[in-house]
C-alpha cells in the first residue's frame, strides 16, 4: 500500500462497535484503515461481509475526503476489490503491471 496518497476516511460513530481499535470520528489515511480493517477480519473471520463488501471500506460505515491518483498500471476505473480479477487483455496497463509484479 506504500505512501499515503491523500485520501482519508473516518469511521461513523454508529458503526464503531464493529471496528475494535479504530476510533470513530477521526480522519485517518485510507491506507492505514485498509490495513486495520484487514487485521480485524483476519482476527475474526465472522466479520467478513459484515464490515466488508464490494469495497473493503464500506461507504455506509465511513466518511471520505481528499483525492488520490490511481496507482500506475492499474485500470483508471477499477475501484473495487472485485476489479482485481479484471481480464488483463482488456487493459494493456494492467497486463504490464501484472508482469512487473511477477518480476518478468
Amino acid at each position: 500500500m506504500g505512501t499515503p496518497r491523500g485520501r482519508e476516511a473516518r469511521l461513523k460513530t454508529q458503526f464503531a462497535s464493529l471496528y475494535g481499535g479504530i476510533d470513530a470520528g477521526v480522519w485517518i489515511p485510507v491506507e492505514t484503515l485498509l490495513r486495520q480493517v484487514t487485521d480485524i477480519v483476519h482476527r475474526d473471520r465472522s466479520k467478513s461481509g459484515v464490515i466488508t463488501g464490494e469495497r473493503l471500506l464500506l461507504d455506509e460505515h465511513f466518511d471520505f475526503r481528499g483525492a488520490s491518483p490511481r496507482p500506475q498500471g492499474l485500470p483508471p476505473h477499477s475501484s473495487r476489490m472485485s476489479d482485481a480479477g479484471a481480464d488483463p487483455d482488456a487493459t494493456p496497463d494492467l497486463e504490464q503491471f501484472t508482469r512487473r509484479e511477477r518480476g518478468e
